[in-house]
């Protein structure tokens, strides 16, 4: 009986799974960022017998009078470059007659040769508003301070031939790995010295950071985020310590106390440096140590992650960094611009929440509901928030190694 019952199930059925075995088997959507960087790789392996003439080194500053500026121009014009029309600096014109005035004769249109400034200097050498305009925007897709003067790294961006692009992408390519497709993860990209924050795969948060120097580098590692800090104390790293041990052998304090540097023991003692042999430090625990303030190190907040390498994110009391060309500064750990956006954003809550809880001014702990990992990365190419690619910096020379 029961095999009866099986043949006739498996003969009604047998419609709806010819059906089914026809049916496609469903296609993971595209990594989105791949796909970016791989487009851009073909339209650079496409360009490569272009090769632009290089505008030679030396910095150019706006208003200047220079041989350069027809070439700076044409590197603008080739890389697409361009201000809308509502940007372009308006050209001053005559102030027009009284309405009683007669009407003005027309005037016949003369060509004449370029307009001279001064006695020898022809305005197509001018550096002038129009293409400072256009050279601050291309120093802002390139994460560039935008104050228009063309200096080393402008210098670098406006002569990236199609070959640096390409093997920038390829090099990116050969690293890449994509974020998470489920929950937070956050990526931080020496090259490019930035964060970017995944929310299912989708980049939801991107801040400028300031990453390791090429002495004290950002390793690249994975970890996760397990807590943010709120009014961080902050005990100074190995370099540092042996920088400031030499200023007390020297019997120089003012840096330290300058910053309100002092010596902590293991109970919670703390000491002005004059009061310590120097060899003390660094020996039983002692140590050298930041209290909580607006002068400290970290900021005004930390973001604790679980490696053994005492890396992690935080903000920083000097600010300014986040607005110059070159952020590889710092000890190893990554210093972030927008450190409120992610702090709420880790957290799953709103801004004025962190502020509130920073505004306590107590040091204290809050958990990251779930752990979120966070990989440092090294991507000389990475797409920007428009659409174009960010080509970064080979800041540790590691791009032969790829």
């Amino acid at each position: 009986m029961m095999i009866r019952w099986a043949l006739v199930l498996a003969v009604a059925l047998a419609p709806y799974v010819a059906s089914a075995a026809t049916k496609p088997t469903p296609v993971a959507a595209e990594d989105k960022v791949h796909a970016q960087l791989r487009l851009a790789l073909e339209r650079a392996e496409a360009e490569l017998a272009a090769a632009p003439s290089a505008i030679p080194v030396g910095t150019l500053k706006p208003s200047a009078v220079d041989p350069r500026v027809p070439l700076l121009r044409q590197r603008l014009d080739a890389m697409g470059v361009a201000l809308p029309e509502s940007a372009v600096p308006a050209v001053a014109v005559p102030a027009i007659a009284q309405a009683d005035a007669a009407p003005a004769e027309p005037v016949p249109v003369v060509v004449t040769e370029p307009e001279l400034i001064g006695p020898v200097a022809p305005a197509t050498l001018v550096y002038d508003e129009a293409l400072t305009q256009r050279v601050k925007l291309l120093q802002s897709r390139w994460g560039l301070r935008d104050d228009g003067v063309v200096g080393r790294r402008t210098l670098r961006a406006l002569n990236f031939t199609p070959a640096d692009e390409a093997a920038s992408l390829r090099q990116t390519l050969a690293r890449w790995q994509p974020p998470p497709a489920r929950g937070k993860s956050i990526t931080v990209n020496v090259p490019t010295a930035e964060i970017i924050a995944f929310e299912n795969g989708v980049e939801v948060l991107r801040s400028r950071a300031v990453v390791g120097s090429p002495l004290t580098q950002t390793p690249l590692i994975q970890s996760n985020m397990i807590a943010v800090k709120y009014n961080p104390d902050w005990t100074v790293p190995p370099g540092l310590t042996k920088k400031y041990k030499a200023q007390m052998a020297a019997g120089h304090y003012d840096e330290m106390r300058k910053h309100n540097v002092v010596v902590k023991t293991p109970e919670g003692q703390t000491f002005d440096p004059a009061q310590v042999p120097p060899d003390m430090v660094g020996t039983m625990g002692w140590k050298f140590w930041q209290p909580p303030g607006d002068d400290n190190a970290l900021g005004l907040l930390k973001f604790e992650l679980d490696n053994d390498q005492a890396i992690y994110l935080h903000d920083t009391n000097n600010r300014k960094l986040f607005a110059t060309d070159n952020r590889a500064v710092s000890n190893g750990c990554i210093r972030v611009e927008n450190y409120l956006g992610l702090a709420a954003w880790v957290l799953g809550t709103d801004i004025p929440a962190v502020e509130a809880a920073i505004a306590t001014g107590t040091t204290h702990f809050a958990r990251v509901p779930s752990r979120i990992p966070v990989r440092m990365t090294y991507y000389l190419a990475y797409p920007d928030t428009t659409g174009g690619i960010r080509y970064g910096e080979d800041v540790y020379t590691l791009a032969e190694g790829s």
